[in-house]
């Protein structure tokens, strides 16, 4: 009976312990001037990169890779409090509890209390709510665009901040965490890149002051079909391509986080995270000479090779007829250098949950 009682004393015990433990681009690429092409170190293929057991990509300006924090995926219930893109403190959407407007004959529209808009060509449904996920689904040819659009094709889905033009002050501290999936349906484009994160501070004609591609084969950077490149365009004279190493199949979901103080070769800087991994870390110019601000950040699809019918072509050829995306909760963090936490490290507050 002394032994019946112990054994049951240790399961319960164990079970106490146990049982408890339990979320815009730019124009051609020969519009870029000189490019400068960030590549991984340590192998002649990106396939060597991702093939790895650690998946670590590693760039000529970055000696170690360090892993950000790991994130508590199932210890935190998220709720949209957003604000305005001027504002600073952490703002967050979790789409769950955000209303996606219905609008017609227009380019795009205000949503969550004005604080983000969604920018849409030439199609405006082509950004919907799947539960507590944002989707982006353009496909070129279908709907038949609208004669108040000035593009022949379906090209863009996108959200952005607001307001427009936002022109943060140089010295402005960001961070941006969201997860990015790519649909069931997925297919590399080789002939046609296109993009789905871009800060553009809203200068006529000129590409955006970073962003974040799948490149074409043989095209700007890297070059490897379908694999994502960061971009700094900040510089009049260049372009600087970094290489991740990640080429995304169909179903597969990245978990993204990038750290940018907007400033001049001195005092800007450019840090980038996927799935844990950081891929860029870079001093460097991130705001244009001639218009020393950051910009408004936009997520979801711009393939702007669609404006022309003899590149959707080449897609269809592909088999490509759609592409739809998927963008998780988004949290944001926006600081002025007289914030008493400017600076501080806060990754773990903005990675996916």
């Amino acid at each position: 009976m002394k032994v019946l009682k112990i054994t049951l004393s240790i399961l319960v015990l164990n079970c106490f312990f146990s049982c408890g433990k339990d979320e815009s681009i730019v124009q051609k690429d020969e519009l870029y001037g000189k490019n400068e092409v960030i590549e991984p170190e340590g192998s002649d293929s990106v396939e060597e990169v991702i093939d790895s057991e650690e998946n670590e990509v590693l760039t000529d300006d970055i000696p170690v890779q360090e892993e950000g924090p790991i994130s508590q995926k199932d210890e935190v219930i998220c709720e949209t409090k957003g604000a305005m893109g001027d504002e600073t403190g952490l703002k967050v959407w979790c789409w769950g509890d955000v209303v996606i407007p219905d609008y017609s004959s227009k380019v795009g529209v205000p949503f969550s209390n004005g604080q983000l808009k969604i920018n849409s060509e030439c199609y405006e449904k082509q950004v919907t709510k799947e539960d507590s996920r944002l989707k982006f689904s353009i496909n070129p040819t279908y709907p038949e665009v609208g004669n108040w659009c000035s593009n022949a094709y379906n090209m863009r889905a996108e959200i952005s901040t607001e307001p427009w033009k936002v022109n943060h002050p140089a010295g402005t501290e960001e961070w941006f965490g969201w997860s990015y999936s790519f649909g069931d349906n997925y297919i590399i484009d080789k002939e046609n890149p296109w993009a789905f994160f871009q800060v553009h501070e809203g200068t006529a004609g000129k590409t955006p002051l970073i962003a974040m591609w799948s490149v074409n084969e043989g095209g700007a950077g890297s070059g490897n079909a379908g694999e994502v490149l960061v971009v700094n365009n900040c510089d009049d004279s260049k372009s600087t391509y970094y290489s991740t190493g990640i080429i995304p199949k169909a179903s597969q979901t990245l978990d993204i986080v990038i750290h940018v103080i907007w400033g001049d070769d001195n005092n800007g800087l450019l840090q980038v995270w996927i799935d844990g991994v950081n891929v860029v870390d870079a001093q460097e110019r991130t705001v244009r000479a001639s218009h020393p601000v950051g910009g408004n950040a936009k997520w979801g699809i711009y393939k702007w090779p669609w404006r022309s019918g003899d590149d959707v072509q080449k897609s269809r050829d592909l088999g490509i007829t759609n592409l739809e995306t998927y963008m998780g909760a988004l949290r944001i963090i926006t600081r002025k250098p007289s914030d008493s936490d400017y600076k501080k490290d806060s990754f773990s507050l903005v990675v996916p949950r």
